[in-house]
């Protein structure tokens, strides 16, 4: 029994190598037929037609590394093709191909050439196709906007990044990975923002010290997207340190009504004497958005005014209520002065007042920021406005690594503060004064420009003829 049992296994294992060895000979056969036909369309000229058969054939036993050898070459003849659409992955394929036939051959000299040539100028046009890519996502968008969008996630990443370490291991290479994506995806606005100031910028001097300081500024939030991916200890500092450039040059670029509602924020913390957030003084925050909001709002409401007289679905923003805003706006700026001066502490809560009426005589437009509700904060029970949630101010204000060490009245910490300056740090702060004044005024030639644009098109937009089937009112 046991013999015939032995014959029996015997006989199967037979028919099963057998029956292998004819898969494998179908399949190089298979594999030859394929790549026939490949050869035979590259050497007709037919491109499409040869990559999408020997495409799939660089995973072959058989022919695998001469397919990846052919794809690699007539990938690289298309990046380099004059209309080529996308030469940046016609490269990666050419690259990826030739990586695959050197694996297969480590000591072929000509297939490490190949693989040499694929990789060559790889990242520029990498970088190249990021750099479109990003300000072909921002066209149409508002700079200021995109930075105020930027600016508040980087204030969560903060908050978020502080606790990061504190996690499991697992949860915390999870939640750094997260927050490395998004810290890369804010590197890109900075992109569109730079595109915008060469488009307008016609002092090449200027232009480059500004493109500079953008892409300085680029630098430290990629930097800041490695520490995170790294678990590393600078991850919290390279956040705070692409915090302050977001801020900076969102303060010169934001549209009024989004600066008052940042100004609200901000006077609301300086109201409930909420600690200072990455070096910066709420009540000096709430100064420099009135500022941006006074200096941006008499352009901002003639362009509103135009698009409101082109589309009567905007609502009116009369000559009266304009006069109004910048009225109020000019006495709110001189009450946050004696705040910041510490003369008169309890105007705080009438700034707060008259932030709350300009936000009411701005137009509830639904569009370019002006859409939103205004917010308010909650009440807490001793009637006094609470503290604003992370979602408006943009950090979690009960962040204890933020905490400052040794808090005291805010009076003595002025006066220690004023002990503390010297001529060095007044000529520091001068100068950096002086580079944003010099931002400011070319970002906002850069928006006249823009809103130029706009108006010119749509004043063709009317003067064009309606169809037929369209109805004009």
């Amino acid at each position: 029994m046991k013999a015939a049992i032995s014959r029996a296994l015997a006989a199967s294992a037979a028919i099963l190598a057998s029956a292998a060895l004819r898969a494998g000979d179908d399949a190089a056969a298979t594999d030859s037929e394929a790549w026939n036909e490949g050869v035979e369309a590259y050497r007709a000229g037919d491109v499409t037609n040869a990559l999408a058969v020997l495409r799939p054939l660089m995973l072959s036993r058989t022919h695998g590394p001469r397919a990846a050898e052919v794809v690699a070459k007539l990938a690289y003849d298309r990046a380099h093709e004059a209309g080529c659409a996308d030469p940046a992955s016609a490269l990666e394929e050419s690259a990826a191909a030739a990586q695959i036939a050197l694996r297969a051959n480590p000591g072929d000299e000509r297939a490490r050439r190949n693989f040499a040539r694929a990789v060559d100028g790889l990242p520029e046009l990498r970088e190249a196709k990021r750099i479109n890519a990003a300000v072909a996502a921002a066209q149409g968008k508002d700079p200021g906007s995109m930075l105020l969008a930027a600016a508040r996630d980087v204030r969560s990443m903060m908050s978020e990044a502080a606790g990061v370490r504190t996690n499991a291991a697992d949860v915390a290479v999870a939640k750094a990975d997260s927050m490395a994506a998004r810290a890369e995806r804010l590197a890109d606005v900075w992109l569109p923002v730079k595109e915008a100031i060469c488009r307008s910028v016609t002092n090449e001097e200027q232009a480059a010290t500004i493109t500079l300081q953008v892409d300085q500024a680029r630098k430290r939030t990629e930097s800041a997207a490695t520490a995170l991916a790294d678990l590393s200890e600078g991850a919290y500092p390279a956040l705070a340190e692409s915090e302050q450039d977001f801020t900076r040059f969102m303060k010169m670029t934001v549209l009024p009504p989004d600066a008052m509602r940042e100004d609200f924020v901000a006077q609301s913390n300086a109201w409930q004497d909420v600690e200072q957030f990455n070096g910066r003084d709420w009540q000096r925050d709430a100064l420099d958005f009135t500022r941006a909001f006074r200096a941006k709002f008499p352009a901002w409401a003639q362009a509103y005014e135009q698009q409101a007289a082109a589309d009567t679905n905007k609502p009116p923003f009369t000559a009266e209520a304009q006069a109004k805003v910048s009225d109020l706006s000019t006495r709110l700026e001189k009450l946050q002065i004696q705040c910041c001066e510490k003369l008169l502490p309890p105007t705080q809560e009438e700034a707060l007042g008259i932030i709350r009426e300009i936000l009411e005589l701005l137009p509830k437009d639904g569009g370019g920021g002006q859409g939103q509700q205004n917010r308010q904060p909650q009440k807490n029970e001793s009637g006094k406005d609470s503290k604003p949630q992370q979602g408006d101010s943009g950090q979690d204000q009960d962040d204890g690594d933020q905490k400052q060490d040794g808090q005291q009245g805010g009076e003595n910490q002025d006066e220690q503060k004023d002990d503390g300056k010297d001529d060095g740090e007044r000529d520091g702060r001068d100068e950096r004064d002086q580079e944003d004044r010099e931002v400011e005024a070319v970002l906002k030639k850069a928006q006249e420009r823009s809103d130029e644009h706009e108006a010119e098109k749509k004043a063709r937009m009317r003067k064009a003829p309606l169809p037929p089937n369209a109805r004009d009112w």
